[in-house]
Order: structure tokens, then sequence, then C-alpha cells
């Protein structure tokens, strides 16, 4: 007689249990098994990087390319022109000499400028990406809280709130602060920045005769936006960092174009005559001084850390 608890047709060891399977499917199961219920699955997925625009790529390079045959013919043509003043004059070949290195100094200066200005448009997007991937639970990166200073010396209205965001013990606090406080009064200053864009684009269509002329304005009133909302935000406008906010916008300019090619073809469709005329007009100028209002908005997406809470 056996000692152990059980009955005595019971096996000494569990049976082993095989998998039920599977009935007809429409597609064959992916790799990983069954769905274990109980067990923890990770839904994770991981995120794409978005390839570049291609076209937007053979422009920078293209510009790099233009730029160093300007740098190089430059240094030729110094080069060129001290030879032929040292052979004429020594005092005359030193003065070139001095006018030479006083340019390229300036052109230095100009260039450690761009740098540093992407540099801080880079350090910007690794704090968003900080910002986007800190538990709720830990304290709030102490870039966050130097960015908002900076935007509280710059936007006096924004004190308060950044006063608030300092005390935030936790980043789920820190979120909810920031939705709440800080980007509520950023948002009405960038609202403000493009309503003041947009009315100057409307004045201009309706004062300047020419329609290469009214582009060429709204194109620099643009640039002007975007320098505006950049600095507010705390980002060095530079020719380099405006060029990479323009291929940060590309996609939105071009849905633009389009909504703007539609109105216009309504517009002649069903308005005809002198009156057509007056009205697409109008109607080229309401579409331009929205799209300021447009611009505005998404070049302040571009320039803030927190772009994963909107």
């Amino acid at each position: 007689m056996s000692t152990d608890p059980g009955w005595a047709d019971e096996p000494s060891r569990p049976t082993k249990t095989v998998d039920p399977s599977l009935g007809p499917a429409l597609l064959e199961p992916e790799a990983g098994g069954l769905i274990r219920h109980g067990a923890p699955v990770d839904l994770a997925v991981p995120q794409a990087r978005a390839k570049g625009a291609g076209w937007l790529a053979s422009f920078g390079t293209f510009g790099a390319a233009a730029g160093l045959l300007v740098l190089g013919s430059f240094g030729l043509g110094l080069g060129l022109m001290l030879d032929d003043l040292f052979a004429a004059s020594p005092v005359l070949g030193w003065l070139g000499a001095a006018l030479g290195a006083g340019v390229g100094g300036l052109m230095l200066v100009a260039l450690g400028r761009e740098w540093r200005a992407l540099r801080r448009l880079d350090a910007l997007d690794a704090l968003a990406e900080a910002v986007r991937e800190t538990p709720d639970g830990a304290r709030p990166p102490a870039a966050l809280l130097r960015w908002a200073e900076g935007v509280a010396r710059r936007l006096p209205e924004a004190a308060a709130a950044v006063a608030e965001l300092h005390r935030a013990g936790s980043m789920a606090e820190a979120r909810g602060l920031l939705a709440t406080g800080l980007l509520p009064v950023l948002d009405a200053r960038v609202k403000a920045m493009g309503r003041q864009a947009a009315a100057q684009v409307f004045l201009t269509a309706a004062v300047l005769p020419s329609p290469a002329l009214d582009a060429g304005a709204m194109a620099l009133i643009g640039l002007r936006l975007m320098r505006q909302v950049a600095v507010l935000h705390g980002v060095r406008p530079g020719a380099a960092v405006l060029w990479r906010l323009l291929r940060r916008l590309a996609l939105s300019a071009g849905l633009t174009a389009g909504a703007d090619l539609v109105a216009e073809a309504g517009v002649e469709q069903f308005v005809e005559g002198h009156a057509a005329k007056l009205a697409g007009g109008a109607a080229g100028a309401a579409v331009a001084a929205r799209r300021m209002l447009r611009l505005a908005g998404a070049t302040a997406e571009c320039c803030r850390p927190t772009r994963a809470l909107r």
C-alpha cells in the first residue's frame, strides 16, 4: 500500500497536455505562437523613423555645393588680388591682406552663429524626446525647466505658469501644468503674432499691383513671422535653422497650396466678369492671411519640446 496521497490509479507524474490544433484560417499564424491568457504582452510598437524627402535633400546638397563654389571662388579671387597688390606695392598688399582677413573673420563668426543655432535646435529636439519618454513618476528634466525659464524671460505673462512648473514633483504633474498653464499663454502670443502677420499680408495684397510683388512680400512676411515665433521659443533663427524649419513644414505648405488652387478654381467657376477678378483677389488675400495663422501655429509646434502633449 502506497503512503503517498492520491488515488491508486493516479499517475506518478502529470500527463502532458497537447495544445488543440487551430481550425481553418484565412491567414497563416504569425511567429510567436498562441496567445497565452494571463501572460504579460508587450504592445509597444517600434517607431519607424520617417524617411527624409528626397527632393529636399537634393536641394540641400545643391545649396551646399553652391556655397562651396562661392567660398572657393572668393578664396581664389582673393589670392589673385593679393598677388597683384603685392606686385604693385607692399603697402597695398598688406592692406589687401588685412581686408581679406577681416572679411574671412566675419564669415567665420557668421558660420559660428549658424552652428550654435543648429546645436540649440538639436538640443530642443533631444529635450522633446526626453519629455516624451520620461516616465510619469520621474522628476521633470532640468533642461525642461531651463527652457521654461527662458520662455518666462521673453514672455512675462508666463512667469506664474513657470513658477508652478518648478513645484511639480513628477513628470505627470509637469505635463498637466504645461498643458494647462504655459502652453495656453504661448498659444495666445503666437496667435497674436499670426493675426498681425495676416493683417500685413492682407494689406500688402490690396496695395501692391503685381502678383509677383505680392508673392515676394508674403514670403518676407512669412519668414519674419517664423523668426519671431522661433525667438519666442528660444531658438536662434539663423538661415540654417529657418531652412530646417521650412523642411519640416514642407508637407503642410503643399497641402495649403492645393487648398488654394481648389478655392481659386471654385471662385472662377461660379463668378464671372469683373466681379470674378475682384472676388478672386479678395479670396486670394484671405487665403494668404489664413496661411499666416497656420504658419505661426505650425512653427510654434516645431520649436517646442512638448509636441507629444498636443
